[in-house]
């Protein structure tokens, strides 16, 4: 293997690494935000007004569609990227043909 293809790959193991940590870390965020937007509507104790109530539903329903958007978009960086390895490893990937 020659050097720029050791780099390469290596840099292709560092791009993916972050790519996977950011997908985790993206993915809690968005189940927290989930939870905390399900404890909001479940919480439903007449200690608050329904205008307080309405703003910290509204509050943690943005919290979570933000948090959702940032996972789509991570999910779609790390498709993009394991399809870019695929078709990128396709060039190297000698077809035999089939024994008669």
């Amino acid at each position: 293997m020659t050097a720029t293809a050791a780099g390469s790959r290596a840099a292709n193991e560092n791009l993916y690494r972050s790519l996977r940590l950011d997908f985790a870390a993206t993915y809690k965020n968005m189940t927290d935000a989930s939870r905390e937007f399900s404890a909001v509507l479940m919480n439903v104790t007449a200690e608050i007004s329904p205008e307080e109530r309405r703003a910290r539903t509204s509050s943690a329903a943005q919290a979570y569609q933000d948090a959702h958007e940032k996972f789509t978009v991570a999910v779609r960086k790390l498709n993009d990227f394991m399809i870019a390895q695929i078709v990128s490893s396709r060039s190297s990937i000698h077809l035999v043909p089939p024994h008669r």
